[in-house]
């Protein structure tokens, strides 16, 4: 059996919507001996990840005090847009009471109260011992379905309850009255101090108590009943603060449950008895003076006192070992080690006092979960992208230790549990999506409207037929190349605030730039991603999920006709030489759109087809805006970045420097009293592209921008993208509350 699902309501920060986490079935963990080991921990693990303060320690805090029948409930542990909708009925209720009939409430009149529903999975009913489900399996229920396990707490007396809130509400309305003695029947209660002394209430044990109960999927309750049986929860806390000496303390624990076995029962015996003799030996002659100490006391019926050795197995592996560890050909004490890998080696450690503790077929019988609080703390990088291999090879390691042990003992042929990682490490997500090649089992936290929201990722999600208007259905290629795009810098977008699609270098070094020097964006962690035209529709299902706004910035492309790039053109499509074979003419620009084409892949997907036209508009989908260079510059549609900046800057002193710096005998061609030709501006593009290239262009331009002496800014940002800043400003002012 194992656990489907697990959810929160109005818990903290989680509210009455998009509140399930998924978990993983657990998968059998075996040694693996051949070569190119399998990974072990990823298919059996699932991955909460998600930003600072979006919910996730949350989870596992909600899991382990429902295992504990933990009934120390606490104001802070309710959702506050709960408390306040709450609020709303008792003052609807309860307010000028006596004046007025009660209002006709849509809803009942509830007391605070805390909902989980857990629900469970048999994998084999015939191998499985439920007892411990029996009272939540409904008749004639179907195996295949899950099992729903609801957990409530609410408050135990709730008319001691209303009463209470009742006095508190006409106070308030009292005090409100008072200030206002003319239409004291018009004040409105402060819903903010009545917010105060409810929650004082709530914390006021000797006024409000709680009571936990259980129910099944009809909602009848469950007598008798404690989670504890079912769930067999072991968490590794995140380390924030490492104590001393707690590797000393993990490997204590994992060489005294290697001793535990019956072989090791007769262990010392007689070296403890040789101990034990000499000690006795040495400290007896002391038996009578102490004797005689007491007999001054007491002459009659004196305390007597003997001194022996008591020296036990468990005295010598608990404080009579020294722990000591390698560093090369020396060893040394662990407070020589840096932090990373002092907590990497206390997880690994952990793991393997677990494995060494776990008791086979236990999974018949109950739900095995092992939860990891953020394991990345003090790791590098590169630690945590190889964290889960790490991991893999330590427990790998263990089992096989365990499996070939004593003959005379059963041996642990497997491990069978359910691994919960809580992240906020894009590289131990790499970490995870490469070793199981599959966004299957992420959930992903966000927060909307100040309430944590769950989002669970996996692969038919992204590949299956959608109703949105940005529908791209991910074919398998584009779900390889999404995946492995992730492991070089994509995963990123898990934890930023909002992300940016580019096409190419220029686009990436100069937005950055221009990032961080506005003052309203640069609160914000925002991220760039350098992609291509073609591959800026493989993101748009993945970026629909995750909600966070995305600004997509693409060229338009326009396909030219050789005749236009300064080459004999045949095409009998050309509406200038109409398929008449001409020699070359120079560069032409392009001053209208009408029946144009496309190259670009990522438009050519959103318009439906590869045709352009004059008055096209920016596209927008919910958490998604496409801009391009759909108007003019200077007379001019430009065809890629550089060209628009070409346009947008035909007279900016650094331009034009840059320009006769890259082209000192050409720049005289199309750089007249001090400006740019803007009908130059395509051939400038081409000499770019075949002389110093687009990444040498922008890394001078980035390094003359920054040394430049004059006032930011010092170029100017073509109007397109100026626009997508600006509605991406808006989308991050009004998803913070940061909009006046």
């Amino acid at each position: 059996m194992y656990l489907q699902s697990f959810t929160i309501k109005n818990f903290r920060k989680f509210g009455e919507n998009d509140n399930e986490v998924m978990f993983v079935n657990s998968k059998e963990i075996h040694h693996d001996s051949t070569e190119k080991k399998q990974s072990l921990v990823s298919p059996s693990s699932t991955l909460i990840i998600g930003k600072n303060n979006t919910g996730k320690t949350t989870i596992t805090h909600a899991l382990t005090m429902l295992t504990n029948n933990k009934l120390s409930i606490k104001s802070s542990d309710f959702n506050l847009s709960y408390l306040n909708n709450l609020i709303d009925t008792y003052i609807a209720t309860y307010q000028n009471e006596d004046e007025s009939p009660q209002p006709d409430l849509k809803t009942p009149l509830e007391t605070p109260k805390l909902e989980f529903e857990l629900k469970i999975k048999l994998d084999n009913p015939d191998d499985e011992y439920i007892h411990n489900l029996s009272q939540f399996m409904l008749i004639g229920n179907n195996y295949e379905e899950a099992i729903t396990i609801k957990a409530t707490y609410e408050v135990k007396e709730e008319a001691n309850f209303f009463a209470a809130v009742k006095t508190l509400v006409q106070q308030k309305q009292q005090e409100s009255s008072d200030k206002n003695s003319e239409t004291p029947n018009d004040e409105k209660v402060d819903k903010r101090t009545l917010l105060e002394e409810i929650l004082k209430l709530l914390d006021d044990k000797n006024q409000t108590e709680f009571k936990l109960s259980y129910k099944n999927k009809m909602d009848q309750e469950v007598k008798n009943f404690s989670l504890d049986k079912l769930l067999e929860i072991n968490c590794i806390k995140a380390n924030r603060h490492l104590n001393k000496n707690v590797l000393t303390g993990v490997f204590k624990r994992i060489v005294i449950s290697l001793f535990s076995d019956e072989e090791s029962d007769g262990l010392f015996n007689q070296e403890l008895k040789d101990i034990n003799d000499i000690i006795t030996e040495k400290v007896e002659q002391k038996n009578k003076s102490i004797s005689e100490i007491l007999r001054e006391i007491e002459q009659l019926n004196h305390i007597d006192m003997k001194l022996s050795g008591n020296v036990t197995k468990n005295d010598i592996l608990d404080n009579l070992i020294k722990y000591s560890f390698s560093d090369g050909d020396s060893y040394i004490p662990e407070d020589q080690f840096g932090l990373g890998y002092i907590n990497l080696v206390n997880i690994i450690g952990e793991i393997i006092d677990y494995i060494n503790s776990y008791e086979e077929n236990s999974h018949r019988s109950r739900i095995n979960l092992l939860l990891i609080e953020e394991p990345e703390a003090f790791m590098h990088p590169q630690m945590q992208e190889f964290f889960i291999k790490r991991i893999d090879l330590a427990v790998n390691k263990a089992i096989q230790q365990k499996k070939s042990g004593t003959p005379t003992i059963p041996a642990t042929q497997s491990l069978k549990c359910q691994i919960v990682i809580t992240t906020h490490s894009s590289h131990i997500v790499n970490s995870k999506i490469h070793s199981s090649n599959s966004f299957d089992n992420i959930n992903y936290l966000t927060t909307e409207n100040r309430c944590s929201k769950v989002i669970p990722l996996y692969d038919k999600l992204l590949t299956q037929e959608s109703s949105e208007s940005l529908n791209y259905k991910l074919n398998f290629n584009d779900l390889l190349f999404l995946k492995k795009h992730i492991k070089y810098k994509v995963s990123e977008l898990f934890f930023s605030d909002a992300v940016i699609l580019v096409e190419g270098t220029t686009e990436e070094m100069l937005l950055n730039y221009f990032l961080e020097n506005d003052k309203d964006l640069k609160k914000y962690y925002i991220s760039i991603f350098r992609i291509d035209g073609a591959y800026g529709k493989v993101y748009f299902r993945l970026i629909q999920q995750l909600k966070i706004p995305c600004l997509i910035i693409t060229d338009i492309d326009i396909k030219r006709y050789d005749c236009e790039k300064n080459k004999t053109c045949k095409n009998s499509k050309c509406p200038t030489c109409q398929g008449q074979s001409s020699e070359p003419q120079g560069f032409k620009q392009i001053t209208c759109l009408n029946d144009r084409e496309t190259t670009n892949e990522t438009l050519k997907c959103l318009f439906g087809n590869n045709i352009l036209k004059n008055n096209m508009q920016y596209i927008e989908q919910k958490n998604i805006y496409i801009v391009f260079q759909k108007d003019q510059i200077e007379g001019q549609y430009a065809t890629s970045l550089e060209e628009a900046i070409i346009l947008t800057n035909h007279n900016n002193d650094i331009i034009l420097e840059l320009l006769s710096k890259f082209f000192p005998r050409k720049s005289k061609n199309f750089i007249i009293d001090n400006k740019i030709k803007c009908e130059s501006s395509y051939e400038i593009q081409q000499q770019i592209s075949q002389n110093c290239g687009k990444t040498e262009f922008a890394s001078t331009l980035l390094y003359n921008m920054i040394i430049s002496d004059a006032k930011s800014p010092c170029i100017w940002l073509p109007s397109y993208i100026d626009d997508g800043l600006k509605w991406l400003k808006n989308q991050l002012d009004n998803h913070y509350g940061e909009k006046k």
